[in-house]
Protein backbone atom coordinates (compact mmCIF):
# COMPACT_ATOMS: atom_id res chain seq x y z
CA UNK A 1 0.00 0.00 0.00
CA UNK A 2 1.55 3.42 -0.48
CA UNK A 3 -0.07 6.63 0.79
CA UNK A 4 1.32 9.91 -0.81
CA UNK A 5 0.04 13.09 0.54
CA UNK A 6 1.00 16.97 -0.94
CA UNK A 7 1.51 20.11 1.15
CA UNK A 8 -0.77 22.47 -1.08
CA UNK A 9 1.85 25.72 0.10
CA UNK A 10 5.24 23.62 0.12
CA UNK A 11 5.15 21.25 -2.90
CA UNK A 12 5.90 18.74 -0.44
CA UNK A 13 4.99 15.57 -1.25
CA UNK A 14 5.84 12.16 1.77
CA UNK A 15 5.35 8.58 0.46
CA UNK A 16 4.95 5.94 2.73
CA UNK A 17 4.82 2.10 1.66
CA UNK A 18 3.29 -0.36 4.17
CA UNK A 19 2.91 -4.24 3.70
CA UNK A 20 -1.17 -5.44 3.78
CA UNK A 21 -0.79 -8.40 5.44
CA UNK A 22 -2.97 -10.33 4.35
CA UNK A 23 -4.20 -8.24 1.27
CA UNK A 24 -7.94 -7.04 1.85
CA UNK A 25 -10.60 -8.94 -0.05
CA UNK A 26 -11.17 -8.04 -3.77
CA UNK A 27 -14.18 -4.93 -3.31
CA UNK A 28 -12.87 -4.19 0.22
CA UNK A 29 -9.97 -2.32 -1.19
CA UNK A 30 -11.95 1.11 -0.99
CA UNK A 31 -12.99 0.67 2.62
CA UNK A 32 -9.61 -0.52 3.43
CA UNK A 33 -7.65 2.11 1.86
CA UNK A 34 -10.04 4.59 3.61
CA UNK A 35 -9.34 3.17 7.25
CA UNK A 36 -5.93 3.07 6.74
CA UNK A 37 -5.51 6.95 5.42
CA UNK A 38 -7.98 8.33 8.25
CA UNK A 39 -6.22 6.05 11.08
CA UNK A 40 -2.73 8.63 10.29
CA UNK A 41 -4.61 11.92 8.88
CA UNK A 42 -7.80 11.81 11.03
CA UNK A 43 -9.38 15.04 9.65
CA UNK A 44 -9.30 13.35 6.23
CA UNK A 45 -12.27 13.20 3.85
CA UNK A 46 -12.66 11.28 0.97
CA UNK A 47 -12.88 12.87 -2.30
CA UNK A 48 -12.44 10.59 -5.02
CA UNK A 49 -11.91 6.93 -5.86
CA UNK A 50 -11.14 6.01 -9.38
CA UNK A 51 -9.27 2.84 -10.98
CA UNK A 52 -7.48 1.75 -7.24
CA UNK A 53 -6.86 4.74 -5.89
CA UNK A 54 -8.76 7.03 -3.43
CA UNK A 55 -7.96 10.24 -2.93
CA UNK A 56 -8.66 12.55 0.15
CA UNK A 57 -8.43 15.73 1.66
CA UNK A 58 -7.08 16.85 4.95
CA UNK A 59 -7.15 20.54 5.78
CA UNK A 60 -6.17 21.44 1.72
CA UNK A 61 -3.45 18.80 2.16
CA UNK A 62 -3.86 15.71 -0.88
CA UNK A 63 -3.60 12.80 0.25
CA UNK A 64 -3.95 9.73 -1.89
CA UNK A 65 -3.26 5.87 -1.62
CA UNK A 66 -3.68 2.57 -3.58
CA UNK A 67 -2.97 -0.66 -3.07
CA UNK A 68 0.47 -2.61 -4.75
CA UNK A 69 3.83 -0.95 -4.48
CA UNK A 70 3.32 2.48 -5.68
CA UNK A 71 5.31 3.86 -8.87
CA UNK A 72 8.17 1.51 -10.27
CA UNK A 73 10.54 4.31 -8.70
CA UNK A 74 9.13 4.17 -5.44
CA UNK A 75 11.47 3.29 -2.28
CA UNK A 76 10.24 0.19 -0.33
CA UNK A 77 10.00 0.28 2.92
CA UNK A 78 13.01 0.28 5.63
CA UNK A 79 13.41 -3.22 6.68
CA UNK A 80 12.26 -2.64 10.30
CA UNK A 81 8.79 -0.77 8.38
CA UNK A 82 6.77 -3.59 9.94
CA UNK A 83 3.00 -4.39 8.86
CA UNK A 84 0.09 -3.04 9.50
CA UNK A 85 -1.94 -6.35 9.61
CA UNK A 86 -0.17 -9.49 10.51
Amino acid sequence: MTIESRDPDSGEVRRDVFELTPPPAPGDERRVLVELVTGIHPNAVEVSWRDGVVVLDDGGRAVTASIGPGEPDADPPPPDQGTLFG
